[in-house]
């Protein structure tokens, strides 16, 4: 799968700092760009914290990218998923938290029917809804969002490149 992107708190012009000879924990995710019929793409907004993101969330032990990302999309959006292609990855190097984490993003197409989704704690209290638009229109979204917390600057950058990326492909 091709790199896209590696963004650090220097290259959000955060900090000087740079990753070089540091230790970091490694989170591993699953990001989709899953989408309707009508061509919709399902987007996460935060509303505590003003910034959209697309569906997915961290790799569990024993589990794959993959069924990561088909039980994100479950659990978030509410519905069944089939992955249809790949995206990419981003690679962030988060000094405050000391993490390493590392993205891939999938193209999956909703499967049946939407249901009530099935949101973490932290999710509702973020005030995590779904919302459905363009592609084009989430790319706008996120050029005029503003995050309010030091993760959603690393969120926002990395989702735009995978976004990006699919409308490059012509998606």
């Amino acid at each position: 799968m091709k790199l896209l992107l590696e963004i650090s708190d220097a290259s959000l012009g955060l900090s000087d700092f740079e990753p070089l000879g540091k230790t970091f924990e490694l989170r591993k995710s699953a990001r989709a760009i899953l989408r309707k019929e009508d061509g919709t793409i399902a987007m996460q907004y935060l509303q505590n914290h003003f910034l959209h993101k697309l569906p997915g969330g961290g790799v569990e032990t024993g589990e794959t990218v993959p069924e990561a990302l088909l039980r994100e999309v479950e659990e978030e959006v509410g519905c069944e998923a089939r992955i249809v292609q790949d995206v990419g990855i981003v690679i962030e190097y988060r000094k405050e938290q000391q993490l390493l984490h590392i993205s891939e993003c999938h193209v999956a197409d909703v499967v049946g029917a939407l249901h009530e989704p099935t949101l973490e704690q932290a999710e509702i209290d973020e005030g995590m809804i779904t919302v459905w638009m363009t592609p084009e229109e989430a790319v706008r979204k996120m050029y005029a969002d503003t995050p309010n917390t030091y993760q959603g600057s690393f969120i926002t950058k990395r989702e735009l490149a995978f976004l990006e990326e699919y409308l490059r492909n012509g998606n």
